[in-house]
């Protein structure tokens, strides 16, 4: 058995992302943080891959039973550990990044399920509910509603504790929703 990565040992190392990280989930290093020759994903891979910025992204989702097998297709968690470098206004979160946290996980979501089929978003909608501290950890769920045609329509959300420590509960911070596309060559 490999050791864990660093974000995994990251994220273990906090208690409430520990618990999170159960034996009974699975934890993946998104795809889309790793370097590629054809500068695919450089925005999250390079860009937004510095100890000031997003230095920690960790998928995570329940291990599928036997009796079902495609709870990984249908939604996944992502948290997120977010330097200050990120921020519009002082310790708050740039807007502008948050919407990029919500497309990007609902990318990842899509990828995650097929890894071979390209999308790309047609649409996405933000409603910010509450500021995210920086720094500080996210947690974004999201979840697939509707499949059709080329298309697919997600929802997320971001979530961030209430209080630093094990204090509070998680407030959602933004909701959003979008629709990807796949390729006219490609049916879903």
């Amino acid at each position: 058995m490999s050791p864990p990565s660093p974000s995994h040992a990251y994220f273990a190392s906090i208690p409430w992302t520990s618990s999170l990280l159960t034996p009974s989930t699975i934890t993946a290093e998104p795809r889309s943080r790793t370097p590629k020759p054809s500068s695919e994903d450089s925005l999250i891979a390079t860009t937004l891959l510095t100890p000031t910025t997003i230095p920690h992204c960790l998928i995570f989702y329940p291990r599928p039973s036997s009796s079902l097998s495609s709870s990984a297709s249908n939604n996944i968690s992502i948290l997120f550990a977010l330097g200050s470098s990120l921020n519009g206004h002082p310790a708050i979160l740039h807007g502008g990044i948050t919407a990029v946290l919500l497309d990007e996980s609902m990318g990842m979501l899509l990828l995650h399920s097929a890894p071979s089929i390209p999308t790309f978003t047609k649409t996405l909608n933000v409603e910010y509910t509450a500021p995210i501290r920086t720094p500080g950890i996210v947690l974004v769920e999201v979840e697939v509603v509707e499949r059709r045609g080329r298309g697919v329509r997600l929802q997320a959300r971001v979530l961030q504790k209430e209080r630093e420590g094990d204090e509070g509960g998680l407030v959602v911070c933004a909701r959003g929703e979008g629709v990807f596309v796949k390729p006219r060559e490609v049916k879903l």
